[in-house]
């Protein structure tokens, strides 16, 4: 659930209403999520070093 949804975050260009309409979820539900991913993986998806390396990380993850 949370790879799902930081995938489809990441790919929407961190657009949380689109994103939610895609997961079929609230926003506020989403911002919940995006606090647990940033909590489990110790970065913030608004400082650009890791956004960087998440944006990376889901890239290889998708193409490899």
């Amino acid at each position: 659930m949370l790879e799902e949804t930081l995938l489809a975050y990441i790919h929407n260009d961190r657009s949380a209403s689109i994103t939610a309409k895609q997961l079929h979820i609230h926003v506020n539900t989403l911002y919940q999520r995006i606090k647990k991913i940033e909590e489990k993986l110790n970065v913030s998806l608004s400082t650009p070093d890791d956004l960087l390396k998440i944006q990376l990380a889901c890239f290889l993850k998708q193409h490899t």
